[in-house]
Parts: C-alpha cells; sequence; structure tokens
C-alpha cells in the first residue's frame, strides 16, 4: 500500500526541529561504576518494536551492553542506519530521524523532514537524504541539518549507495543511467542501460556495480570512472522487468543478487574476476519468501521470511544450502553486515544473530532487561552451592549410571525339563530346508542436489551437493549444449564433488546435469543456471603509438585471459569498435598536436573495467637537407608557398643546410635546370622565422605527399 507523502521538495529542506526524544540508557559493563557507557568497539544497534527500544549488541559474545528505550515508540518500526559512530533511527513512515550518541547512549537530535520513505546513507562525515520521489539532499550526520540545495532527478529513484571515495551513485531507471553526487554537486551519469530499465546497485568493495536485470547484465564502476560490464546468465534476463533483489554494499568483491522467481536463482558477482557464480536454492520450500541477499566472506546469507531464519550457502566450496534459525517462527529479518560480521535481527521480536567470517555465531537476547547501568552494581554471580559427597547434582540431568561396586547379577539358566517316557514315539519327521529370503531391493538414491555453475577464463567450474538416501555408484555430468571436455569423467560416490568444463563457445551459455549412477538405474539432478566458458577480459597491455603523418600505428597486447573472440573498442582522438588482433592504424589527425588513445577489452563475458591509454605526438619531424639546383641564379626563399614575396636568397653557386619543418602545396613550380615539376612547398626555418622554398630547389625525399618522414603542415 503506497505510503503518505508530503511536499518533498521542500520537506527536506526544513529546519524545524521537534523536541528530542526521551530516552532512558542502561550500559552493561562488569565492575565500572562511571558514568560514560563502555560499549564493544565491535558491535551493532538493532531495533525492537515491540518495546520500542535499541540495543546495542557486542559482537564478539552476543551480549547486549547498552539500551534506549524510546518511549512513545513502542509497535513503531524504526530503521537503525549505522556507520562507525553515526547512528540515526529512522521513522520511514513519517520521515522523523533521530540521532543517537553512543558514548552517552542518549537521543541527542531529531529532526522532522516531514517526508515518507526516505533513505538515509552514511559514510563516515558524508550522508544524503534520498527521496525515490526525486530529490537527493546532503545533510550533515553530527547536527541532521542540510547542507547546500537538493538535487533534483527524474523519479523513480532507486537504493543510492556511497561508493570508496565518498561520492553518492543513485540508480535513475528512467534514464537508463546511475549519477554520482560528489560535494552535493552532480557530476556526469554514467549510462548502464536504456530509459525503463530495472536497476539495482551495489557498492562493492568501495566500487559500484549496478545489475540491469532487464539486459541480463552487472556494469562496474572503477574509481576512475571506467566501467566494466559483466553478462549474466540468461536466466536473469528472463525472469522478467522486476529488479533484482541485492545488498547496498558489501565489504569485498563480492556482489549477491538474487533473480525473483520461482528458481530462487542467486548469482554471486565477482567484481575481482569479472565472473558470476550462479546457483539455483531448488531445495528452498518457497522462493518468493527469500529476501536480499547479503555475504560475509565466501558466503552468503538469504532470509527466509517464511521459516524466520537464515539460508547459508557457501559460493567456495558450493554444496546444499543449510540454515540458521533466527527468530521463533516466520517473520521478516533485518540483515546487515558490519566490521567484518553479519547480523540477522528480528526487529519485531527480541532474538537476533551475529555471525563472524569462520561461520561462528552468537545469538543475542535483546530483551535482555538485566543490563546494569552506569550506577548499578554489576548482576552477582550465583554462590556455588556445596552438597554432600556423592548427591545428584541439581542441574545435571542425565540419567544415573550404575554404581560400580555393585555387582551385575545374570540370571540363571533353567533347569533341565523332567523328559516323559512314551511308548511307540513315531520317529521326528525330517525339518524342510528352509526357502533363503530374497535379499531387498536397493532404494534408489535420491536425485542430486543444488547444482553451481561459475564462470572461468576457459571453463566453466560445476560443483553440486551428493544425493541422500541409496547407494550411489558415481556421478556424471551432462552438457547442455553439447560441446567442451570435462574433467574428470565420472565422479566417485565419494566425492569431491565437482566437475571442470572446458573449451566451448565464449558466447553460449552452456547448463549442466548431474546424474547419480546406482544399481537400480540413475537419477538426476535440476539443471543449473546458465554459464559461459569464460570471463570479461582484464586490461590490454603494452599499449603504444607510433606517429605518423596525420595519424599513429597502434600496437598492445592481449589481456592474459583473452580469448579467440576477443575484440577492442578504441576511444579518445578516435573512436572504434569491435578492433580484432592487436594492432590498429589510426589516420586523420591533425598534426602539431598530441592525441590520448583509450583501450578496453570485451569478449561474449563482457568487458572489463580496466583499460590502457597511449599518448601520441604529431609535432613536425624537422629534418635538414642541402639547396640544389642553385647554379644558374640566386635561389628567393619566398613568404608563402607561392612565386612571390621575397624575404631572402641564397646566392647562386651556394649549397647550404637547412632545417624543414614540414610540407605544404602551393604554386607549381617547374625547375628549369631539371625540368621537374612540383606544386609542393617545404617551410623551413629562415633568419630566425620561417620562410617556403620549392621541394625542386632542395634535397628532400621525394615520392609522394607529404614525403616521408616528413609531415604535412596542418597549421
Amino acid at each position: 500500500m503506497p505510503r503518505p507523502r508530503g511536499d518533498r521538495a521542500t520537506a527536506l529542506i526544513a529546519t524545524a526541529v521537534v523536541g528530542a526524544l526521551v530516552a532512558v540508557a542502561a550500559v552493561f559493563g562488569v565492575g565500572i561504576s562511571s558514568a560514560n557507557p563502555a560499549l564493544a568497539d565491535v558491535g551493532a544497534w538493532l531495533w525492537s518494536t515491540g518495546r520500542g527500544s535499541v540495543v546495542h549488541a557486542n559482537g564478539l559474545s552476543g551480549e547486549v551492553d547498552g539500551r534506549i528505550d524510546v518511549r512513545g515508540k513502542a509497535g513503531t518500526s524504526l530503521k537503525v542506519v549505522q556507520d562507525g559512530a553515526t547512528v540515526l533511527l529512522v521513522d520511514e513512515r513519517t520521515g522523523v530521524v533521530s540521532r543517537i550518541e553512543p558514548s552517552r547512549l542518549e537521543v541527542t537530535q531529531t529532526r522532522d523532514f516531514a517526508t515518507a520513505g526516505l533513505q538515509f546513507v552514511v559514510s563516515g562525515k558524508v550522508a544524503y537524504a534520498v527521496d525515490p520521489e526525486g530529490t537527493v539532499q546532503r545533510i550533515d550526520p553530527a547536527t541532521l541539518n542540510a547542507i547546500g540545495t537538493p538535487l533534483s532527478l527524474p523519479r523513480p529513484l532507486g537504493a543510492a549507495g556511497i561508493d570508496g571515495g565518498g561520492g553518492l551513485w543513485v540508480p535513475v531507471s528512467a534514464d537508463g543511467t546511475v549519477v554520482r553526487v560528489r560535494d552535493g554537486v552532480q557530476e556526469k551519469a554514467v549510462r548502464v542501460g536504456k530509459a525503463g530499465d530495472p536497476l539495482a546497485l551495489t557498492i562493492a568493495g568501495g566500487l559500484p556495480v549496478v545489475t540491469n536485470s532487464r539486459t541480463s547484465q552487472a556494469t562496474v564502476i572503477g574509481e576512475d570512472g571506467s566501467t566494466g560490464v559483466i553478462e549474466l546468465p540468461e536466466e536473469v534476463r528472463i525472469a522478467g522487468d522486476e529488479p533484482v533483489l541485492s545488498p547496498l554494499t558489501t565489504e569485498g568483491p563480492l556482489a549477491p543478487i538474487l533473480v525473483p522467481g520461482a528458481d530462487g536463482l542467486v548469482v554471486v558477482i565477482d567484481t575481482d574476476q569479472r565472473a558470476p557464480q550462479s546457483v539455483k536454492l531448488s531445495s528452498v520450500a518457497d522462493p518468493d519468501a527469500l529476501g536480499v541477499p547479503e555475504v560475509l566472506g565466501t558466503k552468503v546469507y538469504i532470509p527466509d521470511s517464511r521459516t524466520g531464519g537464515l539460508i547459508v550457502w557457501d559460493s567456495a566450496t558450493g554444496g546444499e544450502p543449510t540454515e540458521i534459525p533466527v527468530r521463533r517462527g516466520p517473520g521478516e529479518l533485518d540483515v546487515f553486515v558490519k566490521d567484518g560480521q553479519l547480523w540477522a535481527n528480528d526487529p519485531h521480536g527480541d532474538q537476533a544473530v551475529v555471525i563472524d567470517v569462520e561461520g561462528r555465531r552468537h545469538g543475542i537476547d535483546k530483551d535482555d532487561r538485566d543490563v546494569p547501568g552506569p550506577s548499578r552494581t554489576p548482576k552477582p554471580l550465583p554462590t556455588p552451592k556445596t552438597r554432600p559427597t556423592g548427591a545428584p547434582d541439581p542441574q545435571d540431568t542425565r540419567p544415573p549410571e550404575p554404581d560400580p561396586t555393585t555387582p551385575v547379577e545374570e540370571a540363571e539358566p533353567d533347569p533341565a525339563p523332567t523328559k516323559t517316557h512314551r511308548k511307540n514315539t513315531p520317529p521326528p519327521r525330517p525339518t524342510p530346508t528352509p526357502t533363503p529370503t530374497p535379499s531387498a531391493t536397493p532404494s534408489a538414491p535420491q536425485p542430486p542436489g543444488t547444482v553451481s555453475a561459475k564462470s572461468g577464463p576457459g571453463k566453466i567450474d560445476v560443483m553440486f551437493s551428493p544425493s541422500t538416501g541409496g547407494k550411489v555408484d558415481h556421478y556424471t555430468l551432462t552438457v547442455s549444449p553439447s560441446g567442451g571436455t570435462l574433467t574428470p569423467e565420472r565422479v566417485d560416490a565419494e566425492g569431491p564433488f565437482q566437475f571442470e568444463f572446458r573449451g566451448g563457445d565464449c558466447g553460449t551459455d552452456y547448463t549442466f546435469t548431474v546424474v547419480a549412477h546406482w544399481a537400480g538405474g540413475e537419477v538426476a539432478s535440476e539443471p543449473s543456471a546458465g554459464a559461459k566458458p569464460c570471463v570479461a577480459p582484464g586490461a590490454p597491455t603494452g599499449f603504444q603509438a607510433k606517429a605518423k603523418n596525420q595519424g599513429a600505428d597502434l600496437t598492445w597486447n592481449a589481456p592474459e585471459n583473452a580469448g579467440d573472440g576477443t575484440t577492442y573498442t578504441l576511444s579518445g582522438a578516435v573512436s572504434k569498435d569491435g578492433i580484432s588482433g592487436t594492432s590498429y592504424s589510426v589516420t586523420g589527425l591533425k598534426n602539431n598536436q598530441k592525441h590520448e588513445f583509450t583501450l578496453k577489452a570485451r569478449n561474449a563475458a563482457g568487458e572489463g573495467e580496466g583499460t590502457a591509454t597511449t599518448t601520441v605526438d604529431l609535432a613536425y619531424p624537422r629534418g635538414t637537407y642541402k639547396n640544389a639546383n642553385n647554379n644558374q641564379v640566386d635561389t628567393l626563399i619566398r613568404s608563402g608557398p607561392s612565386k612571390t614575396g621575397e624575404i631572402g636568397r641564397i646566392p647562386k653557386g651556394q649549397y647550404i643546410s637547412i632545417t624543414v619543418i614540414c610540407q605544404v602545396k602551393g604554386a607549381s613550380v617547374t625547375e628549369s635546370e631539371t625540368g621537374e615539376t612540383s606544386d609542393v612547398w617545404n617551410r623551413i626555418e629562415w633568419n630566425g622565422g620561417v620562410g617556403y622554398l620549392s621541394e625542386t630547389l632542395m634535397t628532400t625525399p621525394r615520392g609522394g605527399f607529404p614525403a616521408a618522414p616528413l609531415f604535412q603542415c596542418d597549421d
């Protein structure tokens, strides 16, 4: 249901400050009686809607060490925005924002932006309020005051993020661009699609990554503004025009996305290797209940509102996803990564979990009311009570073990039965030989589980989880479309559960099905998402430009991971797409100037954001030559390429060395001594200035205009 919105353009620059919320602070610190609270350096703030309180939890222990009860906010859902010492409580329904001072456990500033649905983005001393309806306002995170005037962008605006350099990136789907804002000033927009394309932004390791689900591409923007494109599986495009779910930030180079749809498709984009890895979470009961994925290390954590827990999948090892319970029953979770730890909070309950990069986790009881304040004494530890030797521990619930000193009585055998003698007892009948019981028919194993595919240079790594139940003999891999080579050809039942696919066509998406073979036949997994046997190439190396008249001969070395289908895009002084090979000849440049070129490699998997640059200087290559044919009359130096305008002369019979600057066409001249006719004139250095002399009167090279190594005069 749409939330009410006020006058957004004016609300963002409003200066009215409402009264500070009354807060009651308590701090946990054993042995601390100071008035200053001591919160853990590694921790996070977590909201509890039911009690209207925000608590600070220690990330190393899960203990709550600080609490603020916000009066009048019980039952209100607030969003916690936190970065370093900046902690904001945002009421997304009303636009009221409060700032917490962690060192005092108090709400120190409160401001009513009077705008519902605002997104607040904070990184260090940089903060912005982003209104999806088209307004971006820089704010001071310490005072919540507006800085400068708001920016207007075409609506609707996507979720924004701040890069490693302090620049805000805002997806503008209406234009198919992502706009960078620095110091409150809008900079050049970067095109990442067409107008109306659904866009989703993640700041991965400080770099913006924009996923366009309509084109099935992820654009990575480098620190210098260069862009690289990573082609994603075709299933991303097939899923429809709905934006993918992606985290706002990740602490490393991995950017996970969840594609809406019944497959539960997760794609992990590796911005360092320029490679996507995909997996279908087919074992998840309801993929529509999955939320925004987060990543810590190599593990992807996805909230599942159907269970109230986290789905965990390790992109490094593959295999079947596991689940971590968080809340008591179904419901939404607030999941985020902060300072190398993943936090999953039940905002409507009292439970939360913190997990480190090794997977160790601590449960958090946000409802722990025994949080000592600055004037309280620590909660006393229970005093151990003495008990008689041998008395049972009342806290030990294990069943009692037998006393080793008590002998164990064994049952005595029954006495031999009394025999009764009978006359004419018939001989016993022979006991028939029992029919052997046939062995049970082995049961079929379950199909192999999750299959993931990760693109690499010239290969695809395929990992899968083994079948459960039954007895598998071995596994094989079916490739569609067929082609390439597999290593190994089969995987034993004990693993390792992975294949390597090499060869194939870089422009083709290959899918993989794992087949489990057993005594009664075979069972197959669901096919994987598509993957290409290549990655977007890196930057070319050894880029050089050799000057020539009005042009340059460019040469370079291919990137290390470039395949046969790699092409190059040239920009700068000349633009050219689809260059094959590692050389290109540029013409049509103006002499006596410097020209810069930028080169980028591309293949069917995309293009890396890395580029190579070089510069060519087309300064005139001056040469020294002697005058010629000066045996009849004095040689006249002209002011221009014509037969008029004398500025000097060389006496008859005299031959001197002259510096030629460049050549230009002018009046046609026929030399009487040789009969040579030419309209080419040499611009020469003469008496501290320049003059012109027909080439018929000099020993300059012949054979064209201009005659190499001389250049044409372009000024």
